[in-house]
């Protein structure tokens, strides 16, 4: 009975021979899965090769992890001034608020990168694909079309056989209907693009003029032209439909679509990590043997050689990876400077213990990978927050969005924060001792403003700020002497010039705080 059960509860494999009107002999332990007479072979006789889904899996989770961190910066957006538009009525109200969007975020980044390490994704693709759905359908503040297209994908992703089938080498064909389906989903997307180019102002290259930019412009001028080049983006796009979908035509597609969206990075249409997404995609159409023969390299036969003979078994291994890799993420989290990134790690620490209770992996190798991806998920938040300017940017949008709304209390936290997180950004000193200053706190504020005078010498705004600040409590002397300072500072300012002649009677004095924003979010 015991050896009947054990074999019951074997996990079902996707995997079948290579051909199936050939008698072969499977690997072992590889369950043969054979379809019914009736079955549609279009659908779910599709097959893919486990490289192909490996590699698919791990480029297009970590895309939308890092894209999803990346999206952090927007997140003073939502909830500013109570105001919300959803995708869909009836959902205005449950739009996310800047907290709330920047915990989903993370949260999102961190079930990305457990899928991309192929961790339970039956269990965290469904719940991240939830999260994307309501961040993008609540609220049109960022409503591209890559958001509504990925969406939908991580939908059809959810059925997709991310893990490996008992047994699989890279060449093992899987079958995976979904793959087809998104595939299908992306000529689609294609066709629709085709068509709705179809009007004058796209066709005479209007359209295109306006949003093309950089050396692709250049060369497109001195060459076909950017009437033709408008006209044959829809050529383009209608080949992609009918060819991406179709295994024999892809020697068509994958040419073509890999340098149509490589053209979209170097032209600056992009728009995040869109044109990024859409050529992971196209690791799908690259033919399955190229990614079997690079699984079977020799490099990567050691490298799972080696991971194979790694045994992390019983139950004390497992405890120790999970409460150490939970307390390891608390620590590296404590080192990020995203405004949540503690409490969310220390929520997401009960993740690897539910993953492993619902799987029952008692005295297997997974419990520990479990603790480890988890690790792993949190140092990517830490990689992409020190590699790049999103944690500041976040505090300097915050603080700008606050400070417009008349919310200075709101905008004063944002931008100390900020001044704490980077104190070598001017900006940061300079918007803090503005507001401060209206509020009142005169000691500190024209420090902030001297600080950042510092920093920026060759800049005329914080000597100008300053010298109106002067001015207005009727020190018009020292006011003189800092707008002075600013033509010094920077001679073709036409505010310091105009400022120093209103204060030496030529105009009437510029009224304080009278400067240009620079902590506006930006699309």
């Amino acid at each position: 009975m015991g050896k009947k059960r054990k074999a019951a509860n074997k996990p079902r494999s996707t995997a079948k021979p290579a051909a199936a009107n050939t008698p072969s002999v499977p690997d072992k332990g590889v369950k043969v899965v054979t379809l019914p007479a009736q079955a549609p072979v279009f659908w779910f006789g599709y097959e893919v090769s486990w490289a192909k889904l490996v590699v698919a899996r791990v480029v297009l989770f970590g895309l939308l992890a890092l894209d999803a961190l990346l999206q952090l910066r927007h997140a003073p957006r939502y909830g500013a001034g109570g105001f919300n538009v959803a995708q869909l009525p009836g959902l205005d109200g449950l739009g996310p608020s800047r907290g709330s969007y920047e915990i989903a975020q993370l949260v999102s980044a961190y079930l990305f990168v457990l899928a991309a390490l192929g961790v339970a994704t039956r269990y965290v693709l469904p719940v991240v694909s939830g999260i994307y759905a309501w961040l993008y359908f609540t609220s049109q503040l960022d409503s591209y079309q890559h958001h509504y297209l990925m969406a939908l994908l991580l939908g059809i992703a959810c059925f997709v056989p991310w893990q490996r089938p008992e047994g699989a080498e890279p060449g093992t064909p899987v079958r995976a209907w979904a793959v087809r389906l998104l595939l299908v989903q992306l000529g689609i997307l294609y066709l629709w693009a085709a068509i709705s180019k179809f009007d004058a102002a796209w066709l005479d290259g209007r359209t295109l003029s306006g949003q093309i930019t950089g050396p692709l412009r250049g060369l497109v001028d001195s060459s076909v032209g950017i009437k033709a080049a408008a006209r044959f983006t829809i050529l383009a796009e209608l080949v992609l439909a009918f060819t991406i979908w179709i295994r024999p035509a892809w020697f068509i597609a994958l040419p073509l679509g890999v340098l149509f969206h490589a053209s979209i990075l170097i032209s600056g249409l992009e728009i995040g990590l869109f044109a990024w997404l859409m050529l992971a995609l196209y690791v799908f159409v690259v033919p399955d043997r190229a990614w079997a023969w690079l699984g079977e390299t020799a490099a990567l036969r050691l490298i799972r050689r080696g991971v194979g003979k790694l045994r992390f078994e019983g139950d004390l291994v497992t405890g120790i990876a999970v409460v150490g890799g939970a307390a390891a993420a608390v620590g590296l989290a404590a080192l990020c400077r995203f405004q949540y990134a503690v409490t969310v790690a220390l929520a997401l620490g009960l993740v690897p213990v539910v993953i492993i209770v619902a799987r029952r992996l008692k005295d297997r190798r997974g419990g520990a990978a479990v603790g480890l991806a988890h690790v792993m998920a949190i140092v990517v938040w830490l990689v992409v927050d020190r590699a790049s300017t999103v944690a500041v940017d976040y505090y300097r949008f915050w603080g700008g969005s606050s400070r417009r709304l008349g919310d200075l209390e709101s905008a004063e936290r944002a931008y100390r924060t900020m001044v704490a997180i980077a104190p070598e950004e001017s900006s940061g000193h300079f918007q803090l001792g503005r507001v401060l200053l209206k509020r009142g706190v005169e000691a500190e504020g024209l420090a902030e403003l001297r600080l950042a005078q510092a920093e920026e010498p060759a800049r005329a705004r914080a000597y100008v700020a300053e010298a109106q600040y002067l001015a207005g409590k009727g020190r018009s002397a020292e006011a003189i002497e800092k707008a002075r300072e600013a033509t010094y500072a920077e001679p073709e300012s036409k505010d310091a010039q105009d400022l120093l002649e209103s204060l030496t009677g030529k105009q009437r004095p510029a009224a304080a705080g009278n400067q240009p924003d620079d902590d506006r979010d930006q699309p």
